[in-house]
């Protein structure tokens, strides 16, 4: 089953985002493709982002993408890691992720940083240390993740006034 159109958009906003990302998309008939800023790629990380961003939004299918496997991050709760950092996509604005940020009750040891994708309607957030360890890296980071979740979840769920 092709991943969604929901979730393909934040993989190419985690493209916008994350220096140096490099990850192989499975397609639906059968290929892989390695995404990178390498000279052995078959798709930068720019040419992959600007594909998804034109694909037609009438178009009756989302891009044909089975599955993503990250070079030189783990895959946690939606959320990935690796030394010192942990990278989320949240479908809220800026201002409204920093605000759950906050509401996270983050570590001071712990700093954010949140960039706003216009592109793809969401934001991506860094969470980085050099003094906590990586559990509880990991802990803040699915606490904030969640509580993005919950606030898009609370807002779609609330009539407008």
């Amino acid at each position: 089953m092709s991943l969604s159109r929901q979730t393909v958009h934040g993989l190419a906003a985690l493209c916008g985002g994350i220096p140096d990302l490099k990850f192989t998309v499975s397609t639906s008939s059968g290929g892989d493709l390695w995404v990178a800023e390498h000279p052995d790629a078959q798709l930068c990380v720019h040419a992959f982002r600007q594909a998804i961003a034109e694909w037609p939004e009438s178009d009756c299918h989302a891009p044909c993408i089975e599955g993503v496997a990250f070079d030189e991050f783990e895959e946690l709760a939606g959320v990935l890691s690796r030394d010192g950092e942990r990278w989320f996509v949240s479908p809220l604005d800026a201002q409204a992720t920093a605000d759950c940020l906050r509401s996270a009750g983050l570590d001071d040891a712990i700093d954010a940083l949140v960039r706003e994708d216009l592109d793809f309607d969401v934001s991506v957030v860094r969470l980085s240390t050099g003094i906590a360890n990586e559990s509880e890296l990991d802990d803040a980071a699915i606490a904030a993740y969640a509580a993005c979740l919950t606030e898009e979840l609370t807002r779609a769920s609330t009539p407008a006034a």
